[in-house]
């Protein structure tokens, strides 16, 4: 059941700043999420569900692809994954021949201790983006694969993740760029789950109209303004997979409204040097897939 502070979705943009937004609202919002990812009977739906999209290896076209062979052409001695789930880019990394340090770090116990089963050479840790088991300065390279997307606190988590890399280290993050691509799952369009052609075909004919006026026009244009209307980091306070744990796809979990320029924005400002190794790939505009460069002084 939802508390008070976290309501059910519905069409309305339920959306606030996770740096300025109701400190309850984001807590509680805060609560649910870590509940879904670390507690079995919330995670394991959503589990089953990356698992389905498993591939024995990604094919030459995909972020995935690009990211593996950026990280292995950097040759990191020790590196961290932050959110490594079921350990599918653990194998394609040593598949790709890195045999160096390797740590992930995992919200649900009950997944780490299959890794630990499976991998015993490698580490394997519970924790999460925005607390990180280990001191400053402890690894070369940090990576999270479509993980910025799912945290109510972006801005704290890539502090920590930072927090832990050597001076000349990376932090690698690849994550859906919801500005460019005008989409958001885990927001509700029209009056009910589902898009406009599955309404159609049940003849629920103006909630059809609504979503698809909702999908081209509506949700785009309030994406577009979310972060100078809400403040930094704008988070989704009511996304589809808490009222809807049974309605499991892709992102109907995210909440950050996450985008390539605020990210960047937010890089530069601290300092850091962002970089784009993406534009050595063929990759789409709607997938970011950058680099945060640590200063070694």
């Amino acid at each position: 059941m939802l508390s008070q502070n976290v309501r059910k979705c519905d069409r309305k943009f339920q959306w606030t700043s996770s740096a300025d937004g109701d400190s309850d609202t984001l807590l509680a919002l805060d609560k649910y999420m870590t509940w879904f990812y670390s507690q079995i009977e919330g995670r394991e739906p959503y589990q089953k569900m990356l698992d389905s999209h498993k591939e024995e290896l990604p094919s030459k076209s995909s972020v995935t692809f690009a990211l593996i062979s950026y990280v292995c052409s950097l040759k990191p001695q020790s590196f961290l994954e932050v959110g490594c789930g079921g350990r599918q880019l653990y194998r394609y990394l040593r598949r790709w021949g890195y045999s160096n340090q390797y740590c992930g770090l995992e919200m649900a116990k009950y997944i780490i201790d299959k890794n630990q089963q499976h991998y015993p050479e490698s580490e394997w840790c519970c924790g999460t983006a925005y607390k990180i088991p280990y001191p400053d300065n402890s690894f070369d390279l940090c990576f999270a694969h479509f993980v910025l997307e799912h945290l109510v606190y972006p801005e704290r988590g890539l502090r920590e993740m930072l927090r832990v890399l050597n001076p000349g280290g990376r932090l690698v993050l690849v994550f859906p760029d919801f500005l460019e691509s005008g989409r958001f799952a885990s927001q509700q369009l029209g009056f009910s789950l589902g898009t406009a052609s599955q309404k159609l075909r049940k003849w629920r004919l103006f909630d059809a109209m609504v979503s698809l006026y909702d999908s081209r026009w509506r949700l785009p244009r309030e994406l577009k303004q979310a972060v100078s209307r809400l403040g930094a980091f704008p988070v989704n306070i009511s996304p589809i997979c808490l009222s809807y744990p049974d309605a499991m796809s892709s992102d109907v979990d995210a909440v950050y409204i996450a985008s390539t320029k605020e990210i960047h924005d937010w890089g530069t400002r601290e300092g850091y040097r962002v970089e784009y190794p993406s534009r050595n790939y063929d990759q789409p505009k709607e997938i970011a897939f950058l680099s945060i460069l640590k200063d070694s002084n």
